[in-house]
């Protein structure tokens, strides 16, 4: 709203005389002493008593609403720190019961919709198959010959229409990302072959 406007040595004054004991909140430092009247209040705010208490069952809402959500390693450690020598409020120990539980009885709990799909390729199977076709082909894409962050291990013969031979490593092959995406633009994602990979690599 002021942008631009030049503030008069008078008004500077003024300002400077209205603002006397208060903190610089931009500076995080204090112009002068606080009375006694705003330390009580700044007190009483910090310890809740100026403030409505939360229910029981507003705290454990509040309490179940963070469960699932990661947290950074800082907020982690803040929140170690802050709580060394505490005792457990019954809220809290409500929670970890909680958040301990698996499958039905936790609140995160959404019906078990991880796909058999996911699994198996986050699966060590799923990596040991992967890491031997990467090592296989020198982490280069076997289309163009490039080294790049993001390999495609790509199946040959379907994952999905083929499951005996998902760990096969003579099953797949290294693509780059921009490969991977032309193979199947051209081919479709069902019923592939090794003609249609043979075809590919040559053109």
């Amino acid at each position: 709203m002021r942008k631009g406007q030049i503030t008069s040595e008078e008004t500077k004054i003024k300002i400077g005389l209205a603002n006397k004991g208060k903190p610089n909140f931009f500076k995080g430092k204090k112009r002068g002493p606080l009375s006694e009247e705003i330390r009580k209040k700044i007190s009483m705010a910090q310890k809740g008593i100026s403030k409505k208490p939360f229910s029981l069952k507003h705290k454990l809402n509040l309490s179940l609403s963070s469960i699932g959500k990661p947290k950074s390693i800082e907020h982690r450690r803040k929140m170690s720190f802050y709580r060394k020598g505490r005792k457990l409020s019954e809220v809290h120990k409500m929670h970890i019961q909680l958040s301990s539980k698996r499958g039905p009885d936790n609140p995160s709990w959404r019906g078990g919709i991880t796909s058999e799909n996911i699994k198996i390729r986050t699966s060590i199977e799923y990596t040991i198959w992967r890491n031997g076709v990467l090592a296989r082909d020198g982490y280069r894409c076997q289309k163009y010959g490039i080294q790049e962050k993001k390999l495609i291990t790509h199946h040959i013969l379907n994952f999905s229409n083929h499951p005996e031979l998902r760990f096969a490593i003579d099953n797949g092959i290294t693509l780059s990302e921009k490969a991977h995406k032309e193979f199947h633009k051209k081919y479709g994602r069902s019923n592939n072959t090794n003609e249609q990979l043979l075809e590919f690599l040559k053109n």
